[in-house]
């Protein structure tokens, strides 16, 4: 359940009343694991995996009605419910609301800790540079631009200071509303499962600030850019546009770039999922003038001197590797010698066994809803999953049923997706598209969530995951 699909009066899920609700059902029902989305600023297309920053939070999740509750604005704000995200009215009126608070906020010593952190500080000077440069790229910016973005102490820095002061008040406000629903999950016997995304943004302080560190030209283009070849999913491939990384400089300065956004996912996250963890092995390398994924190259790459090292310095960050697609058996292989839990979606592979130490989907935030799957596929196949199905299960409805045989698989945990219990057709996202609908995906409310949790207490109690 991203936190963007949570039901909300202000047109995207956010840290606020919905999120405490939504714990107390899952809690009630029995789950022991919410997975989430990356919570990152949202960039190109509203992907949360084309972010501004890789440690700044969305600025569209802060809770108006936390604010209100803690005295920093007046509840004037106008309320609506709508079935999907709108990220530009989210942002406009949590940008007034926020513009407010900072005005009758009193600053603490919490407070003066976190903004004096050095990732706040450096992400709240570029995106401050970002809009005084009318919200464009950071690679369309001038030269006089780029090179003073890159101090903390620039004398040009100075003309923006409230701004920049703005900002980090901002982001201490969604980590301090994040921190507190954390609390609560954690009191409710529930672990947060976070996304890590392999890649970062181009348009991020993370190669803003880190430029040496990534496969650019002297103007901050990339030279080679990311994505995966023709799939399932395009058969075109999928152009990510994410920079691909120097690893000959990333393993000459002992990784620090990498395991510093793994170790301040740990302080987040009970649990971090690597999206697209192959790349460790094998990445797929495409010109940045190539318009399609079609025409790149596989790339090696050393992911046991990666992991060894890491693993040394935090032996105990419970990680979970995204090892689907078309893979080399080399990717298993890594991810079996460091222990780490990989992923088996049922809609890929339906009728073959599942196995311990991995974790059972039907299917992730880029599949389609159960509901169009069924009705997708051939007929013969369909039967043979009936037959599967009836065997194990006695939910009535197929789509129960399905449910049913996902939470008694063997594997060690099982993930169900929102759109998938509450037999929604709208999916999350398709791979290899931009724009709506993706990450659009949003409830109006709990209605139908709340008619499925007595079915699903009952499953995972006959399935022993209570």
């Amino acid at each position: 359940m991203p936190i963007s699909s949570l039901p909300s009066p202000y047109y995207i899920g956010d840290f606020g009343d919905a999120a405490y609700e939504f714990v107390d059902m899952i809690a009630q029902t029995g789950f022991k694991v919410w997975q989430i989305l990356p919570l990152n600023p949202v960039g190109f297309g509203n992907s949360p995996y084309q972010c501004y920053s890789s440690k700044a939070i969305e600025e569209a999740y802060v809770s108006i009605e936390i604010l209100k509750r803690e005295g920093l604005v007046k509840d004037s704000y106008t309320k609506t419910t709508t079935s999907k995200v709108d990220y530009e009215k989210a942002k406009r009126i949590k940008r007034q609301a926020l513009l407010e608070a900072y005005q009758n906020f009193s600053e603490t010593e919490s407070y003066k800790d976190f903004v004096n952190t050095e990732w706040v500080k450096k992400y709240a000077i570029f995106i401050t540079l970002k809009e005084a440069n009318g919200n464009k790229s950071w690679v369309e910016w001038d030269k006089e631009a780029k090179d003073y973005g890159m101090s903390l102490d620039s004398s040009v820095i100075n003309e923006y200071e409230d701004k920049i002061e703005f900002h980090k008040f901002v982001q201490y406000q969604l980590y301090h509303q994040f921190n507190m629903l954390k609390e609560y999950v954690h009191h409710k016997g529930i672990e947060i499962m976070g996304d890590l995304p392999f890649y970062v943004g181009i348009d991020s302080d993370d190669v803003f600030y880190n430029r040496k560190a990534f496969c650019l030209y002297d103007d901050g283009r990339p030279q080679w850019i990311a994505g995966v070849p023709p799939d399932y999913f395009s058969k075109t491939g999928q152009r990510w546009g994410n920079p691909i990384y120097d690893w000959c400089h990333l393993r000459e300065n002992n990784y620090d770039l990498w395991f510093d956004r793994l170790y301040f996912s740990s302080q987040l996250y009970d649990i971090i999922r690597i999206d697209h963890f192959r790349a460790f092995d094998t990445y797929w390398k495409i010109d940045s003038k190539e318009e399609t994924a079609v025409n790149g190259e596989w790339i090696e790459n050393d992911g046991k001197d990666f992991f060894n090292k890491f693993f040394m310095k935090h032996p105990s960050i419970h990680i979970v590797a995204e090892d689907l697609g078309d893979i080399r058996p080399e990717v298993k292989e890594l991810k079996d010698e460091f222990n780490l839990m990989g992923m088996r979606i049922l809609q890929f592979d339906f009728l073959n066994p599942t196995k311990p130490h991995e974790i059972c989907y039907i299917g992730t935030h880029d599949n389609d809803t159960l509901t169009n799957w069924l009705d997708s596929i051939e007929s013969s196949y369909r039967k043979e999953i009936i037959k599967r199905v009836r065997q194990t299960c006695s939910s009535k409805r197929l789509k129960d049923a399905i449910l049913e045989y996902a939470l008694k698989a063997e594997s060690d945990f099982c993930i169900l997706s929102i759109v998938d219990i509450v037999n929604s057709t709208d999916r999350i996202n398709l791979p290899g598209t931009i724009g709506t609908p993706n990450w659009e995906y949003k409830l109006k409310n709990f209605r139908t969530f709340k008619k499925q949790q007595v079915l699903l207490g009952k499953i995972m109690k006959e399935a022993n995951r209570l």
